[in-house]
């Protein structure tokens, strides 16, 4: 990483300092737990079936079937430890105390809370979850039906507590997560392509209200748009580096 990167933004600057942080997540954090992403190369929805299975279509049509692919998927995601990156969000939000005002997650996987965070704001809904069709209660998910799934009949009374594509956003945090954005210093984007815009419109929110946007990701994208800083790299490297 080049030396031009400011030390106030660094893990250890932020920890020092007195500004609001917000941060948003995206898949690229996960990736280091092991889990795949969601875009680019072996990424769910370059597969076109995941992607239909992922969509609200999947659930008006095919909702058991959809089911059953989530249940699939919860196998790999319920024993996965959190990454280190994980555990230093939760270690800036102790750090930091009122100060952090919240992580807005893309995610599904749950790594967050897993790791300690408390202001965990998961637009996209979480993979340990399903609500009830009937009257949108929300409870954990069981883990008996991974080991043996409930019948067609049980499974339509519930879905995945998850923000399918083509759905809105109106079941998930968001006006609590653009809150947080607008009423923050600094907005720490990590591991995000921006290829869902709403990682994009939540930061440049951010920076119109006056916060400096850092970007952590190996790759541009379009999060560098709105971007004030951006750091090259993965989060483990942004997170291990000193200056």
């Amino acid at each position: 990483m080049a030396d031009t990167f400011p030390r106030d933004y660094t893990l250890s600057g932020l920890m020092e300092g007195e500004s609001r942080i917000t941060v948003i997540t995206g898949s690229g954090i996960d990736v280091e737990a092991g889990l795949p992403s969601f875009r680019g190369e072996k990424g769910y929805y370059e597969d076109r079936e995941a992607a239909y299975l992922a969509s609200v279509d999947a659930l008006h049509s095919e909702p058991v079937r959809q089911w059953r692919w989530y249940l699939n998927r919860f196998v790999s995601y319920h024993a996965t430890p959190p990454a280190a990156s994980h555990f230093a969000l939760a270690e800036l939000e102790v750090k930091s105390v009122e100060n952090f005002l919240g992580i807005v997650t893309q995610n599904i996987s749950g790594l967050h809370r897993k790791a300690g965070s408390q202001k965990v704001f998961e637009i996209h809904g979480c993979i340990h979850e399903m609500r009830s069709l009937k009257n949108g209660r929300r409870q954990p998910l069981p883990k008996s039906w991974i080991d043996s799934p409930p019948d067609d009949q049980e499974l339509k009374a519930w879905r995945p507590n998850v923000c399918f594509i083509g759905e809105s956003y109106d079941d998930y945090p968001l006006p609590e997560s653009i809150e947080a954005c607008r009423n923050c210093d600094v907005v720490l984007v990590i591991g995000t392509a921006g290829v869902i815009h709403t990682p994009v419109w939540l930061a440049e929110a951010g920076r119109i209200s006056g916060a400096v946007v850092v970007n952590v990701n190996p790759n541009p994208g379009e999060v560098d748009k709105v971007s004030d800083h951006t750091f090259r790299g993965t989060a483990s490297e942004y997170f291990n580096y000193n200056k």
